[in-house]
């Protein structure tokens, strides 16, 4: 539950901060921006879906 939380919260605030890509991309470099951010992404991404996982085994075993 906890990843599934926490995978959400990195994935609102990544999608709360796309507008400002453009503007990191010019400070800090474009292929950094998106590294950076594909890697928050991937990351926001594989914790969400841990928590899905852990979630619907808990499901699956509480009906057997």
């Amino acid at each position: 539950m906890l990843l599934f939380l926490v995978g959400c919260g990195i994935l609102v605030v990544a999608a709360i901060n796309l507008p400002n890509l453009g503007r990191w991309g010019d400070q800090h470099g474009n292929v950094l921006v998106f590294l950076c951010f594909f890697l928050v992404m991937s990351i926001g991404g594989r914790w969400f879906w841990a928590g899905i996982d852990a979630l619907w085994g808990a499901v699956r075993n509480k009906e057997a």
